[in-house]
């Protein structure tokens, strides 16, 4: 990324922060790896009982390891709902400051979506994109397959790198997709505004982490 492309995304993460906030959301912005794990540090002190969904980001960035080492921290998807904090990622992030989520089970939104006092999104620049639509096809294009192919999912886009209906029509954003046994793209959930103030932040890394 050159010093133009810098400075556009700064643009586009100062929109996006302060729409995320008109919203609701707490949120912070961080550089790098490093600044992202002082932050959930002064968020999350240690022996603090946490919990957290599937996330490549929270993997690649350290978070994961604090938590298993630092905190009390379960891997007990039900136990996850009583937690004083829930981390995750997100799929996209909407410059219009919405969160855009996407999952198979249902296990990581339903923590988001209510239970645990604190909910943390950690999301890269590259989760950034413009409208909803957008984010539907980022799923499709950029996360969903090496997703799978992580997960030794036998669908589709794990052999085409592509899922099977990457484009649509505006009466099916969501629904389209294969019929495997073992699709992910399952239970989507759109965050919009948050009515518990404080409960959600949302932070920005200035680096790409996670599909």
């Amino acid at each position: 990324m050159d010093a133009n492309q810098r400075k556009a995304m700064k643009g586009i993460i100062k929109t996006t922060l302060k729409n995320l906030e008109e919203n609701g959301f707490e949120t912070a912005f961080v550089n790098d790896r490093n600044e992202l794990l002082t932050l959930i540090k002064t968020l999350i002190p240690e022996n603090a009982s946490t919990a957290s969904g599937g996330s490549e980001t929270l993997l690649e960035t350290g978070i994961l390891e604090y938590l298993k080492t630092k905190t009390n921290y379960t891997e007990d998807s039900r136990k996850a709902f009583v937690s004083e904090h829930y981390l995750a990622s997100a799929n996209a992030l909407t410059i219009h400051g919405e969160i855009y989520e996407v999952d198979a089970r249902g296990n990581r939104v339903a923590a988001m979506l209510y239970g645990p006092d604190k909910v943390i999104i950690v999301a890269g620049i590259n989760k950034l994109v413009l409208d909803l639509r957008e984010a539907v096809e980022r799923v499709k294009t950029k996360a969903a397959p090496p997703n799978c192919i992580r997960l030794e999912k036998d669908t589709p886009c794990t052999k085409t790198g592509i899922c099977v209906s990457p484009y649509f029509d505006n009466r099916h954003l969501c629904a389209l997709g294969c019929q495997s046994d073992g699709r992910i793209c399952s239970n989507t959930v759109i965050f919009s505004r948050q009515m518990v103030k404080k409960r959600i932040t949302v932070i920005i890394v200035g680096e790409e982490y996670g599909y």
